[in-house]
Parts: C-alpha cells; structure tokens; sequence
C-alpha cells in the first residue's frame, strides 16, 4: 500500500465552495483559500477530481494572490493589523479579521477611497510601501460595520 504524503495526511484535497477550486494542503494558510480567503473544506481526492472537472476548474491568477498578500503585507506592517484586531476585538479568529480587512482594503481601493502607494521597483525599506485613505472616515464606518455583522450586533 503506497504511503500517503506528511503535507497530505489524509488523503485529502482542501476545497474552496466560492472558487470552485481544489488546493493541496501545503498551498493553503491557516485553512483560507489564497485567492478569496474564504474558509476551504477538506474533501477526497476523487471527488475534488469530479467537482473540478465539473466546474472548469482553472488557475487561480498567481497575480491575483499576490496582490492580496502586497496589500495585507502592506496593512499589517509594523503590527498595525493585531493593533486594529485588539481595539476591535471582533468575535472572529485573527486570520478571518486579516481577511476581511483585506478585501475590505481592495474594495477601497477599487472604489478610490483607498490609495497604495507602492514603489516601482522592489526596495528593503519597507517605509516606501503605504496605505492612505482619501476617506478616512469611510475606512473607520466600514470597519466598525464589518466588524458588528461578524458579532450579529447593529451598531447605532
């Protein structure tokens, strides 16, 4: 009987229901799916084969990841994501609020409240990489509001 892989323990893919996609073990974080950083499930290997198949599974964009990750790396920088976790103290695991930070951060940005500035070429110093608000109110309701639909609370 052929030994099974450590990084693939039980036999397992991990399977993410908004993308329609199966990752290995070792592609995924902290059980988040790396394009939409939703929650994945594990699932058999023949059935993720099958569901793959039967959605047209493709590539996840590696752009697309890494841009998520520049702009995470970007917020969290010098420990401002656990500072935000703790003033906030959402009833949510911290690798969910990074998340949905994230995204609420690229939804700034895609809507132009949110501006990253990133250097044209690579550079150590990580001042060079940051985040400014055009709204920042906006950022401050946005969040307040993410956070109190996380706890089931309506803020007034």
């Amino acid at each position: 009987m052929p030994q099974q892989r450590q990084s693939d323990p039980l036999g397992t893919y991990l399977w993410c229901d908004t993308c329609r996609r199966s990752y290995r073990h070792e592609e995924i974080v902290n059980g988040a799916c790396p394009v939409c950083t939703n929650e994945t499930r594990q699932m058999g290997k023949f059935s993720a084969i099958l569901r793959g198949l039967m959605s047209n599974e493709m590539a996840a964009s590696p752009l697309e990841t890494r841009h998520r990750q520049l702009v995470r790396l970007i917020w969290t920088a010098n420990g401002m994501g656990e500072q935000y976790y703790r003033v906030l103290a959402p009833e949510l695991p911290y690798n969910r609020f990074e998340a949905k930070v994230t995204e609420l951060l690229c939804r700034g940005a895609e809507e132009g409240w949110v501006r990253f500035v990133i250097p044209p070429a690579p550079r150590p110093d990580e001042t060079a990489y940051k985040l400014e608000f055009d709204d920042e109110e906006r950022f401050v309701r946005e969040l307040d509001e993410m956070v109190a639909a996380e706890t089931g609370s309506v803020k007034r």
